[in-house]
């Protein structure tokens, strides 16, 4: 425990020239600012810096403690001292005011020494000396009317901490008989006292003292194992506090707090019915403080309870025979049976029958049921409003992509029918009209396939052999990786999709055709999240939708029936198509997904 630095002087401007000087962490008490000590003198360790003027001021407690005594020389005071020998030092003012600090360190350790032989010898006093006569036996701890109001607003006062240790406070005035007392209570990094700012780290000396020595601390009678060092800080503890009993607060083996009780009331030291009562007192405000967190804890889920209740979805929770109330939805009664039959976790979705998005399973700690509900009527009608805004793009996708096909063949049979028997057919209008005939029959086998994709059925197929066969018929060189890319997908449609894609975009680059056009396999993932990634790369690619990228508000570009179709099979596939930055230019990107 530090020792204490009395500044002794009613010269506010010199005592801080002092405490300037003073070791760091050490603590400073101005005598003529305060009042240290109430109660008969205690052993504690202190230097007295002492001004002349004020020596009447010192209280007899620190007579006897090591002294530097500044005055001014030469002045009758100053040579009397020096004469009788009262201190250890002594200073002129201005000597004080920047010497002071040289001798401190050396007064400290003398202090802290002669605390300590001061305390032997006391306590071998005590040894030798028998007690005084049997004093009249100590009040008792109050009538049962004080009790039991002390209990009662002790209770009542159980949800706030502060309510709670002022309950104790009074009753520790009828039950122990104290002047006063203080609650030091454990908070993340040490003891706070309940009132003004007293406070002590967790890592002092006096806890771990406490934790292991987990005993009624008296001032006027140490008990404890002989220890001086301990019983040094403890004392000093008691001295700055202003107290005569420490009442530790434990729970196993760990300090929770601390009371400090002043004097008692009559004056008289504690006796052992005190001490035992005191600890009768710690144990039960142990066991009040862990309730009344409890009960605190409680009230907050309580409040959470009821604005979860307003504002989160509902719940219930059902032991195992309890019946389902009756204002649960019908929905969520019919999950819950099935739950308690099928023994497993039931769930519905929001539909347009019913609103509810529902969960219910069973409880395994009681065997009971819980249910999960929430309204959901406004994200099934937006859930419609986006499938019936995607249902219309769809259909004036296909109408589109119908209507460019159709166009462009039957300009040429238009011209064909209206040429009569007597005229001779041109052979480039005749092998026109043969194109136009041939793309139509490719128009109706594609919508033949589009007949047959909800019949499609997946199976492992290695996507690289899938490639290098569409790159062999169409002439497109084809890059794939050593290792085998296998994936459950339907293989005859997602030949077509990328047989139609490389045939679209040989078609727009004109003169180039498949010429350094090359299509790349590369797979991300494992299991069930395999991804396998297509990537067209070359100059000039371009496709309809997709590159160059839609503006908005522009007439989109659908051209071909069969990259309509590409596209739908790759959403089946859990896949899409998109144009992207590549090392050699921009690149067509395609994602494929198992089925």
């Amino acid at each position: 425990m530090p020792t204490l630095f009395i500044l002794a002087t009613a010269d506010h401007e010199l005592a801080a020239a002092w405490e300037r000087q003073l070791p760091q962490g050490r603590t400073a008490v101005r005598l003529a600012a305060q009042t240290v000590f109430t109660g008969p003198p205690v052993t504690v360790s202190a230097v007295v810096v002492l001004d002349a003027v004020a020596e009447g001021q010192l209280p007899a407690t620190f007579q006897k403690c090591p002294t530097i005594y500044v005055g001014e020389p030469r002045s009758l005071p100053y040579e009397q001292a020096r004469i009788t020998g009262r201190a250890r030092v002594y200073l002129s003012y201005e000597e004080s005011a920047v010497r002071l600090r040289e001798f401190l360190p050396l007064l400290e350790e003398v202090a802290e020494k002669q605390s300590m032989v001061e305390l032997l010898a006391d306590k071998a006093r005590r040894a030798e000396t028998a007690r005084a006569a049997v004093r009249p036996a100590s009040v008792g701890p109050g009538d049962a009317a004080e009790l039991w109001d002390f209990l009662e607003g002790a209770v009542e006062n159980l949800d706030t901490r502060d309510r709670l240790i002022a309950e104790f406070r009074r009753a520790s005035r009828h039950l122990l008989r104290a002047s006063h007392a203080v609650f030091f209570l454990r908070e993340a990094d040490g003891f706070r006292a309940d009132r003004g700012t007293s406070y002590f780290p967790a890592d002092d000396p006096m806890v771990a003292f406490l934790e292991s020595h987990p005993a009624v601390i008296d001032g006027t009678n140490w008990d404890s194992p002989a220890d001086p060092v301990s019983e040094l800080a403890v004392r000093n503890r008691l001295a700055m506090w202003g107290a005569r009993l420490l009442v530790p607060v434990h729970d196993n083996g760990r300090l929770l707090g601390l009371i400090a009780l002043g004097v008692r009331d009559d004056g008289q030291p504690y006796e052992e019915a005190d001490r035992t009562r005191a600890v009768f007192f710690a144990r039960l405000l142990r066991h009040f403080l862990a309730k009344s967190a409890q009960l605190g804890r409680l009230h907050t889920l309580a409040e959470q309870s009821q604005l979860g209740a307003k504002y989160l979805p509902s719940t219930l929770v059902l032991d195992q025979n309890e019946p389902t109330p009756r204002h649960v939805p019908l929905v969520v009664r019919d999950l819950i049976g099935r739950a308690r039959r099928m023994r497993e976790v039931c769930r519905a979705a929001p539909t347009a029958e019913q609103p509810f998005r529902a969960s219910a399973g069973l409880v395994a700690e009681t065997g009971g049921v819980w249910a999960f509900w929430e309204e959901a009527s406004a994200e099934v009608h937006d859930a419609w409003q986006r499938q019936r805004a995607s249902r219309r793009q769809l259909l004036r996708e296909l109408a589109l992509t119908l209507s460019h096909e159709l166009g462009n063949a039957l300009v040429s049979l238009a011209m064909f029918r209206q040429t009569g028997p007597d005229r001779e057919l041109p052979p480039a209008l005749l092998e026109t009209v043969k194109g136009d005939v041939a793309k139509l029959e490719a128009l109706n086998r594609h919508l033949g396939l589009m007949q047959t994709l909800d019949e499609a059925e997946a199976a492992p197929v290695d996507i690289r052999d899938l490639a290098q066969s569409v790159g062999t018929a169409l002439g497109v060189r084809v890059e794939v990786g050593p290792a085998p890319v296998v994936l459950a997908v339907s293989q005859k449609l997602l030949q077509f999709a990328l047989t139609a894609l490389v045939e679209t975009i040989t078609e727009n680059r004109g003169e180039l055709g498949a010429s350094e056009l090359t299509l790349q396999v590369r797979s991300t993932g494992t299991g069930p999240e395999l991804t396998v990634l297509l990537s067209l790369k070359g100059k000039h690619l371009e496709l309809e939708g997709i590159l160059p990228e839609p503006v908005a508000g522009a007439v989109p570009n659908q051209g071909r029936l069969g990259v309509f179709l590409a596209n739908e099979i790759l959403r089946l596939h859990h896949g899409a198509i998109h144009a992207g930055p590549g090392l050699e230019g921009t690149e067509i990107l395609i994602s494929v997904r198992a089925w």
